[in-house]
């Protein structure tokens, strides 16, 4: 089983679905946990009233924690993505090495970012390097690299690749189509964020960029 977290203050939510979608077509069974402090996932695709209980959609299943109920084995996955933007839930998620951080360019975002990464390496050796990948969504020229760099470079981390992409309104309106429709959409993403989800999924799945393409045209007819 492979696990991998996402953790930053912004809206994840499409993110996660596409990479999930994504991963399904692959073949694989797919796990996504909401452990954001809003439950963001809550009202974002056409779940059945059973709280706490794993939902199916699109091909891979969406789990929203309620106390005293568990999924089952997680163990049944090959793949578990873990979303969180609330301190409390940090101590949770599994020992992965696959990593992401999450942030936008807004200073609340970042300074969130920087404030969930010190909860996260709390209770960790100091010199314990971390591998994190850095998610970046743009919308502005400010703050620049420099400025991120200096409020992350405190944390023991070990920084693989980034991925950068700039939502724009066909992205948002895809987003808000596809909690309406039951199902989810990829035709008529804008080119950065098919770029990131598709750079993301790479990394998943362990896959080539070639056999990525291949998997999304797949995906984009699939019914």
């Amino acid at each position: 089983m492979n696990e991998a977290v996402f953790i930053g203050d912004c809206d994840k939510s499409d993110l996660l679905f596409y990479l999930g979608k994504l991963a399904a077509e692959a073949g694989r069974k797919v796990l996504i946990v909401d452990y954001t402090l809003h439950q963001h996932y809550e009202f974002s695709f056409p779940a059945l009233d059973m709280p706490g209980e794993p939902q199916e959609y699109d091909g891979f299943e969406v789990w929203i924690p309620v106390d005293g109920i568990q999924p089952g084995r997680r163990t049944d996955y090959d793949l578990v993505l873990y979303d969180t933007d609330d301190p409390r839930r940090l101590p949770q998620l599994p020992e992965s090495a696959c990593r992401f951080l999450v942030t936008g360019c807004e200073q609340t975002s970042v300074r969130r970012g920087v404030r969930l990464l010190e909860h996260f390496f709390a209770d960790r050796p100091i010199a314990e390097l971390c591998a994190f990948r850095k998610v970046l969504i743009e919308g502005a020229s400010e703050p620049g690299e420099a400025y991120f760099s200096e409020q992350f470079e405190p944390f023991p981390i070990d920084w693989k690749e980034s991925f950068v992409y700039y939502p724009d309104e066909s992205d948002l309106a895809l987003k808000i189509g596809n909690q309406y429709a039951g199902r989810l959409k990829l035709k008529g993403l804008s080119p950065e964020m098919k770029k990131a989800v598709q750079g993301i999924a790479s990394v998943l799945l362990e896959k080539e960029q070639k056999e990525m393409r291949k998997l999304w045209k797949r995906a984009e007819r699939s019914k």
